[in-house]
């Protein structure tokens, strides 16, 4: 998902508090032990090609879920990184990845707010996400090789209660748009059980940096 730096409707600089709030919103907070769901959910299958969510981890203020791509084989002009970028946001210098081969995974809560990994929907900066409860996916960590990759998302808030939808794309590789159904009480409750370790530390500021040191004099003593 892509993030546009703009702050509120006055184009404001947004506060340092408008900013820490944006940052809890946009991964996990770091000052908390997320609880397990146990849950896994198979979001497309096909004879080459499995999608699934093998992990859901709960905590205050969102979730994080691992999904798993499989696939029995690539094309040939893909087979060194290419699922990666399938599936990730970002592609290699040079190399184009047509829009109809990418992985498309999106999800919706019951109250209609959605999000995606598409490119056009834009997360606001911050000073402009006021209430919180815009529906936030965030792609995280992953890897992988050449026929199988983990692709760790964040989602934010929490589920209310009723259905949270995951919906998957991927026609290039015999999956058509679908839909699973989550329980979204479920991982509320799971995050009932996180565990909050110390209360949040504001963010520190970035040390200044300083020029390294040069010689007194000669050639290298320039702009000293």
């Amino acid at each position: 998902m892509w993030t546009s730096n703009r702050g509120g409707p006055a184009e404001e600089p947004p506060t340092p508090e408008q900013v820490q709030q944006w940052h809890r919103r946009m991964s996990p907070p770091e000052n908390e032990f997320p609880a397990g769901v146990g849950l896994t959910v198979m979001l497309g299958r096909s004879d080459d090609t499995a999608v699934r969510i093998t992990q859901i981890e709960a905590f205050a203020t969102g979730f994080r879920f691992t999904l798993a791509v499989r696939v029995r084989r690539l094309p040939p002009e893909l087979a060194h990184g290419g699922l990666f970028m399938l599936i990730g946001s970002h592609a290699l210098p040079g190399v184009d990845i047509p829009f109809e081969r990418r992985l498309l995974l999106g999800l919706e809560y019951p109250d209609g707010r959605r999000a995606s990994t598409l490119p056009d929907m834009s997360v606001p900066g911050p000073g402009a996400m006021e209430d919180g409860q815009r529906l936030v996916l965030m792609q995280q960590g992953g890897g992988g090789g050449s026929q199988g990759v983990d692709q760790a998302y964040w989602v934010s808030p929490l589920p209310p209660e009723g259905p949270a939808t995951f919906v998957l794309a991927w026609p290039e590789f015999g999956l058509p748009e679908s839909r699973t159904v989550v329980d979204g009480e479920v991982i509320r409750a799971a995050a009932d059980r996180s565990q909050l370790l110390w209360p949040p530390e504001p963010d520190m500021e970035p040390a200044e940096l300083r020029p390294p040191p040069r010689p007194s004099s000669g050639w290298f003593a320039y702009g000293s």
